[in-house]
């Protein structure tokens, strides 16, 4: 079982200052914590660094940024910082990727965003020592312009078997009418708005959003969340993979809310792809803003999102239709 304790210290070691590439030493200081952690519990680490330029620049508040000042940015370098369990012949087509962010804005320490997402990493690390599992961690660079850590390992690994994607996993909120969805998406969803209204839209859950090639692992892990005492609901992406999805940006601008972490470029490249989110804007008042602190997380649910994470990975059927299904 996971320790709350021990979700709360790593939480902390990662907050002491944004974590963002214009403070110096964040980044590093992060990376060696985590580097710690995983080596403790008997995983390989590596780190990779890239250089990407995307092909839309964004601000770190999502905005575009002018052609002209464009022109005078150079090439960004990240480092994606990769863990492979003992005994793992490296990384191999087939794997399943749980993938965590651990790059901030530069005004905010990210307790929820996404600090929460890699202590849930470390933990799920070392609750699967010893066990049989073909899982490869990524903590990735770069998350908030544009997904470009992702996006470099998209890339360059070996195709996954499916990506678990985790992203601000930590504040939760018992009150009524804590949660909101976009406008027009409860039209979309009506099923997932039912849930909400039942809920009296409290924001104490934990969301899986899927696709077809993904929804057997959303569905087992929501059994796993039940069982660990955590609400879980599940939103399924009517899109499709691979090639040509950028037309839905135009056809169906709403779902562009979905696309909104690291799972979005293996989706892009046909590859299963789940992530769990406690919807960040939709709920957390703190997100993007120095309030994202560590005393704004719940511990005990981030314990029950761990346990049931871990208990997914290692205790699911070998056959959870991990398949390239459009």
């Amino acid at each position: 079982m996971t320790s709350e304790l021990r979700l709360r210290r790593d939480v902390d070691a990662l907050c002491p200052t944004p974590r963002h590439r214009d403070v110096p030493g964040s980044l590093q200081a992060a990376r060696a914590h985590c580097r710690e952690q995983l080596d403790e519990a008997g995983w390989t680490v590596e780190e990779r660094i890239f250089r990407r330029r995307p092909a839309l620049r964004l601000s770190d508040a999502g905005h575009p940024v002018s052609p002209l000042a464009m022109r005078w940015m150079s090439d960004l370098e990240g480092v994606n910082l990769l863990g492979t369990p003992p005994g793992h012949p490296g990384h191999q087509a087939g794997d399943v990727l749980l993938v965590a962010h651990l790059d901030t804005v530069r005004c905010s320490t990210g307790a929820d965003d996404n600090a929460s997402g890699v202590a849930v990493t470390l933990e799920v690390a070392r609750q699967l020592r010893g066990r049989d599992h073909r899982v490869v961690i990524a903590l990735v660079d770069l998350e908030e312009l544009w997904h470009l850590g992702s996006r470099e390992l998209a890339r360059t690994l070996p195709r996954p078997g499916l990506v678990v994607c985790l992203d601000a996993v930590g504040f939760f909120d018992e009150r009524p009418r804590t949660q909101r969805l976009p406008a027009g998406l409860g039209l979309r969803f009506p099923a997932l708005a039912r849930q909400l209204r039942g809920n009296e839209h409290r924001g104490n859950f934990l969301l899986a959003v899927h696709r077809r090639s993904s929804a057997a692992f959303a569905a087992c892990w929501a059994r796993a969340a039940t069982t660990a005492g955590l609400p879980a609901a599940q939103l399924r992406d009517p899109r499709w993979n691979g090639r040509g999805q950028r037309i839905t940006h135009w056809v169906n601008p709403l779902l562009m809310d979905l696309d909104r972490s690291d799972h979005e470029p293996f989706w892009r490249r046909g590859i299963p792809a789940v992530l769990l989110t406690g919807t960040a804007t939709l709920r957390s008042p703190h997100y993007h803003r120095d309030s994202d602190t560590p005393d704004t997380l719940d511990y005990a649910r981030l314990a029950q999102v761990a346990d049931s994470l871990a208990a997914t990975l290692a205790g699911a059927p070998a056959d959870l239709g991990l398949t390239e299904r459009r």
